[in-house]
């Protein structure tokens, strides 16, 4: 589990081996031509860096092009309720924020479902919901006639619940980690579910062992040094390519 490989990582030699990169490290990362490690995204987000962010750019240009030419690929977010149990310190949907809150009915979804379809052909739809298990498989199975590929965004779940949503339709998961930071981590996530920081950070492993390669990871920043919570995600990254073969599709950075 990935919470095993963090319990074994200082964060402050992490961040002393970031600001510590010199300009031929820099270089040396720029010029590989096989896949980058850790250690070399490392020195492209150190200081020494600086001088190069156009060159990065150039490159960043070249690899999406060579990857994906020319498209985008777009997907709609559904939220099905603003309920939530959680007391994220800096999220709007906090559990004791006075507001009303609502939960779709199975009308209220599909009508949503036909309204986006009116809107354009889409067919990547991501679920977001502090729900229940059944709830959003039955929001999945409802999706399934005017979706083609279903993601949901969902509080950590067991592995053999990701697998029994694999059998309504689910394709793909994406769970914030928000910070890696732990202590940070602890500070900002108080009470509920997500204030389990190894349960959490354990997520994308258990959605593996459930059956579902497409994954997405990502960070809030603002919540702490971007330098550092993005090296978090990198060796996430790495973590989920090593042991089950294949890395996150995508990697998510908002920001507060």
């Amino acid at each position: 589990m990935f919470s095993d490989e963090l319990e074994k990582i200082s964060w402050e030699e992490t961040t002393k081996a970031i600001y510590s990169k010199t300009d031929a490290d820099v270089r040396r990362a720029l010029g590989k031509k096989e896949h980058l490690d850790v250690n070399d995204f490392m020195a492209l987000i150190s200081p020494a860096a600086t001088p190069y962010l156009e060159v990065m750019a150039r490159l960043s240009q070249k690899y999406t092009m060579e990857r994906f030419g020319k498209t985008i690929s777009m997907f709609v977010p559904l939220y099905l309720t603003n309920s939530c149990t959680n007391s994220c310190v800096y999220c709007g949907f906090h559990i004791s924020n006075p507001m009303k809150r609502t939960i779709l009915t199975e009308e209220e979804i599909v009508n949503e479902y036909k309204a986006i379809k009116r809107l354009a052909p889409f067919e990547n739809l991501l679920l977001p919901a502090a729900a229940g298990v059944p709830y959003i498989a039955r929001a999945l199975d409802l999706a399934k006639p005017y979706f083609s590929n279903l993601q949901i965004e969902v509080m950590p779940l067991k592995a053999e619940e990701y697998q029994e949503l694999t059998n309504h339709g689910l394709n793909g998961v994406i769970c914030f980690q928000e910070t890696y930071h732990k202590e940070n981590y602890e500070k900002l996530h108080p009470t509920g579910p997500k204030s389990n920081y190894a349960w959490h950070t354990e997520a994308m492993d258990r959605a593996m062992q459930g059956g579902i390669d497409d994954v997405g990871i990502g960070v809030l920043f603002g919540l702490n040094t971007f330098k550092y919570d993005f090296t978090g995600l990198l060796m996430h990254a790495e973590h989920l390519e090593a042991v089950f073969g294949v890395g996150p599709h995508t990697i998510s950075v908002p920001r507060i």
